[in-house]
């Protein structure tokens, strides 16, 4: 036998059985994780530290899916995905592994993604195409001897926008600081300024050392065969030998030096008061330290789970900072404790280490409150479960990096599948003393730590910028015509080879699925309605959720004004972290970890097909079945009865807002850019800013402002008044998801809780405005930008199977290839929902004018499309294969009663399955005029450089400072 099993192990937690099996000639070796789930996956990963900060493992990652031996196109990642039913494909670079992860419902099209990442990991083209690592690392780009010389390449722009974050740099300098001397030192993503020293004799020279199948680890999980997956592993592991063996394990000696400081950029001009960083890290675990992972996890959330748990709080109330985070960071082989304290001052550095040092030494001396610690666990251990009935992400691709974390490193690859007996040994460890010692273990007495200052610097990444174009005109300079000219002649043939189109005959060896694999089924979500209270209604959708009950209060807010949703959200993020009147914010988050799963406000609105718009304030909660009347009794005692008293409290809570959603621009500023421009155009998208997007943003930063300045200010008696106008009995539905005979119980529990409501008439509903119309610019301190147009298709595109398919020509295909291939971004963004909206964004991108130009001619595209049926067919799997992924039991409930409220049903989404699958080509390129009108009427918004912006203030009638 190729391969021999070497054990078997129950996995009750995740509902599987594991078995390890290993392949004789090599040693690689593969875990099944095996049951009845039939969104299969399989993940194949290596063992890839690197050796400075080039980033070739990175860019390794994404060269080896630029063209196989067998698959020779210039991307069969991408011609994959176009005729794929996959529900995820993927390829991760950590900070010594790389992992490439597929799953799929259809056993097909799953031997399918593994066939085509086999041959891509084991036979890349790179060994003879330099090209591929010029396009995706880097090259020196010179179109005409008279520009200026600049590096460019796919990971070369992506790692520009990356390390801009200083966030992300923190971690960075903490894991640098850790562990010197490791692998651990570098930046496995690479370094913009170490990317152009990557040669290509040393890219082969890395894979042919990493990718070898003995230096493989794969996970299959679901109900795959097993014997189909050997076959296909065998096909390349055959006749490789054994290899040499890579040991990640090390011995961990601690720094010499304990203190450092470094800088991040913010935008030239810029206040840096108040702005710097502020972080202690502590080597705290390995990976045989099973048990004291999870009480790390326990002991991270004892601390730092909400803003009463006692550092937090202390940290928060001494004022070391406007935010603070917390991370049991698993760095590889090592895992850290990092504690950061965000809109700090570097001076406070020692008292930072003082109130933390002091506040663990009063702990332990005291010893935790068991409630507190309880209430920790169970809210662990809910988390842990759910996720086991979760199909938002494919378990499978989850549970192999869980297996990777302490296999990877020769240790069992079942710790982090494993968690009900390490959960319930720390619940009676707890009784005497657990926690307490762990503290003093990991903490107080752990001399293997760091201290960081990381101080804001205005400019600094515009300097560098500059320092590096200064650098390449030097260089540039210094060549001969002729050298120069060899420049140019490399850039216009890589040019020329990103606008070659692949052969014919390459296309058709990428496998895929036939229209007989193809199905316009569609599941029919049950939704039951029934009355709640006089004319407001009852929701219910059975499924089967593991004995959890999903509740959801719906307030109409169709009255309210759009001056309004900034408050609004805001009121709903406040909801739960304050005290009410049975109990202050600390003991009111121990009774919610202690007896649900969570419960958390938001503000939701459905838009029907006639564009009428239908907005609520939502209470969401969940618990166990058993638990269902403190859900109730908890979610009637926040919503009812939260106090707004406490200034100070709030003003935290909104400076951790704020903090939140700068991370959302270092890492989603092109959904934000996209939902800004759709603002402009389309109300429903306008109340989208008000609640979650730039106008909220600035919404908060003032408060914040009026709060510090103004000690009496009126917020406290505007969110009360707020409140008491939802409260109302005519306002009040609900959503249940769970099992039909709770559903009763459910609805007399919430009849029983707010039966005393008011119950005024309603005001009339508002009707609501898109924005001004206006080209913006938004600058942040980033080398990069993320540029996004958007309109409203209503009276210009219908939303059809054509139309869909087109979205994914875009993506796949003009976008893809103008915006990443030759444009050197990192990605891009198109969607048109059923509601008109339709959107482009590009994401760290290193243009602004030429991404514009790009999404102009994109009627030209649609005008020019000739597919042969082989194309086409592709373009239909891929636009079905959205339609297709699987649901978790709460979001089969959630989209019932979504469908319900925007008018659709499972017919609607069958229909459109039929449209697609009956398209043709002519019907694609028949739209070209449609996409011409409908781009006239665009919007543009723009986050990104100040130096490049101002280049191009011309393109915007507003530029403003993002922060």
């Amino acid at each position: 036998m190729t391969f021999k099993k070497i054990e078997t192990q129950d996995l009750p937690d995740i509902q599987s059985v594991g078995s390890l099996y290993e392949h004789e000639e090599t040693g690689a070796q593969v875990l099944h994780i095996d049951n009845d789930d039939q969104n299969k996956a399989f993940t194949i990963g290596f063992k890839t530290p690197p050796y400075n900060d080039n980033g070739i493992a990175h860019i390794l990652e994404h060269s080896v899916l630029n063209g196989s031996e067998k698959y020779p196109s210039k991307e069969p990642f991408v011609e994959l995905i176009k005729g794929s039913l996959n529900t995820f494909v993927n390829a991760m670079t950590f900070s010594d592994k790389t992992i490439y992860p597929v799953a799929s419902t259809n056993e097909k099209d799953f031997m399918h993604l593994v066939g085509v990442y086999l041959d891509a990991v084991f036979s890349p083209e790179l060994y003879t195409d330099p090209q591929i690592l010029e396009q995706e690392g880097w090259h020196y780009h010179l179109e005409s001897i008279d520009d200026d010389l600049i590096y460019k390449g796919v990971v070369y722009n992506e790692m520009k926008g990356a390390t801009a974050s200083p966030e992300g740099q923190l971690y960075d300098h903490l894991s640098n600081k850790l562990y010197p001397g490791t692998t651990y030192q570098h930046n496995s993503g690479g370094l913009p300024k170490a990317i152009p020293s990557l040669t290509q004799e040393e890219f082969i020279d890395f894979h042919t050392k990493y990718y070898h199948p003995t230096n493989s680890l794969t996970i299959v999980y679901g109900n795959a065969n097993l014997s189909t997956v050997f076959d296909a592993l065998d096909e390349y592991f055959a006749g490789k030998g054994k290899g040499d063996a890579v040991d990640l394990t090390l011995t961990v000696a601690e720094p010499e030096a304990k203190v450092f400081e470094e800088t991040y950029s913010i935008t030239d001009g810029d206040n840096p008061e108040g702005k710097d960083y502020l972080a202690l890290g502590w080597h705290v675990l390995e990976p045989e330290d099973a048990l004291d992972n999870y009480g790390m996890k326990v002991l991270e959330e004892i601390l730092f789970g909400h803003s009463q748990a006692p550092l937090q709080k202390a940290l928060l109330d001494a004022e070391i900072g406007g935010d603070i985070e917390s991370d049991v960071a698993d760095i590889g082989y090592p895992t850290a404790l990092i504690i950061s304290a965000k809109y700090a001052d570097s001076k406070n550095l020692d008292r930072f280490k003082e109130v933390t040092e002091n506040t663990l030494k009063d702990i332990v001396d005291k010893g935790l409150d068991q409630a507190i610690v309880k209430a920790a666990l169970n809210k662990i251990t809910f988390q842990t479960k759910e996720a086991v009935i979760s199909e938002d992400n494919p378990r499978g691709v989850i549970y192999a990096i869980n297996a990777l974390s302490t296999w990877l490193y020769d240790h069992s690859p079942y710790d982090r599948l494993q968690f009900s007996k390490y959960l319930e040994e720390l619940a009676e460890l707890a009784e005497d003393g657990y926690f307490e010692k762990l503290i003093e273990r990991k903490l107080l007495n752990n001399t293997h730590r760091v201290e960081l200052i990381l101080k804001a610097e205005p400019g600094k990444s515009d300097k560098l910028e500059a320092q590096t174009l200064e650098s390449l005109q030097e260089y540039k300079a210094s060549l001969s015509e002729d050298e120069l000219q060899a420049i140019v002649d490399k850039t216009q043939q890589l040019i020329e080879r990103q606008e070659t189109p692949d052969r014919p005959e390459d296309l058709e060896k990428i496998p895929t699925l036939t229209r007989d694999d193809l199905t316009t089924d569609e599941p029919d979500y049950p939704l039951s309605i029934d009355s709640l209270f006089d004319g407001t209604e009852f929701y219910y959708s059975e499924q089967f959720t593991s004995g959890i009950d999903y509740v959801s209060l719906y307030f109409d807010i169709s009255d309210f004004s759009a001056d309004d949703y900034a408050a609004l959200s805001l009121l709903s993020d406040l909801l739960g972290e304050l005290d009410t009147d049975k109990y202050d914010a600390a003991a009111l988050q121990t009774e919610m970890d202690t007896h649900t799963g969570g419960i958390n406000g938001t503000v939701t609105i459905y838009e029907d097909q006639e564009g009428k718009l239908t907005p609520y304030f939502v209470l969401s909660g969940k618990a166990l079945s058993e638990q269902l009347t403190e859900l109730v009794d908890l979610m009637k005692e926040i919503m009812t009865t939260t106090r707004f008293d406490n200034q100070s409290e709030i003003l935290k809570q909104i400076q951790s807002y704020i903090s939140d959603f700068e991370n959302r621009v270092n890492f989603r500023a092109h959904v934000i850019a996209a939902n800004r421009a759709l603002s402009q155009v389309k109300p429903l998208s306008k109340l989208g800013e008000h609640l979650n997007g730039i106008d909220q943003f600035n919404y908060l930063k003032a408060t914040r402002d009026e709060l510090k300045s103004d000690s009496e200010s009126g917020l406290s008696t505007d969110l009360s008044a707020l409140l008491d106008r939802l409260l109302n009995k005519r306002r009040l539905n609900a959503l249940y998801v769970g099992d039909k005979d709770q559903s009763t119980k459910v609805k007399q529990a919430l009849i029983d809780a707010f039966a005393d409501l008011d119950d005024s008439p309603l005001g009339e509903a508002v009707s609501h405005e898109a924005g001004n119309k206006q080209n913006e610019a938004f600058v942040t301190a980033q080398d990069v930008n993320y540029v996004a147009v958007a309109a409203d298709a209503t009276n210009h595109l219908e939303y059809t199977g054509v139309s869909q398919l087109l979205s994914t020509a875009f993506k796949y295909d003009y976008l893809w290839n103008a915006i990443r291939v030759k444009g050197g971004a990192y990605g891009s963004l198109y969607m048109h929902r059923r509601n008109g909206n339709v959107a482009l964004a590009s994401y760290r991108d290193p243009n602004i004018t030429k991404t514009l130009e790009t999404y102009a001619a994109l009627p030209d595209f649609v005008k020019s499309i000739d597919l042969s049926e082989s194309e086409l067919l592709k373009y239909i799997i891929g636009t079905l294969s959205p339609l297709e992924q699987p649901k978790s039991a709460r979001n089969k409930g959630v989209t019932a009663f979504s469908r319900y409220k925007q008018g659709l049903t499972s017919e609607d989404i069958r229909r459109l399955k039929e449209e697609i699958l009956s398209a043709d080509a002519q019907s694609l390129s028949d739209l070209a005029d449609a996409y011409q009108a409908l781009l006239e009427t665009r919007s543009v918004a723009v986050i990104g450089n100040k130096t490049q912006i101002d280049k191009e203030k011309d393109l915007f009638d507003a530029v403003y400072e993002l922060y």
